[in-house]
């Protein structure tokens, strides 16, 4: 099973990253992030890190395809604006 975390580089992604790379192999895990320099260090441990932008729902549809789980981690922002990022997630997430 292939699992993808959204906002991998922030607190709390990075936190539940860190705790899946404790009882999961690296290459069943997959990241999400608008900017993936900001996760080479991930990437180095393998594992796979995906560009996707909740803001840019045309970025998530590559950043879903081929996973089987997705937990979708917050940005920061009010709660319009993350209820719009999080509807842009969900229906790309049903199309991948």
């Amino acid at each position: 099973m292939k699992l993808l975390v959204t906002g991998a580089t922030r607190n709390f992604g990075t936190k539940v990253v860190e705790t899946l790379l404790k009882t999961a192999p690296a290459n069943q895990l997959s990241v999400s992030v608008r900017d993936p320099k900001k996760a080479e260090a991930l990437s180095t441990r393998g594992v796979d890190v995906r560009q996707g932008d909740f803001d840019h729902p045309e970025t998530l549809y590559a950043a879903f395809a081929g996973i089987d789980r997705i937990l979708l981690v917050s940005a920061d922002g009010d709660n319009e604006t993350r209820i719009r990022q999080h509807a842009n997630a969900v229906a790309t997430a049903k199309r991948a």
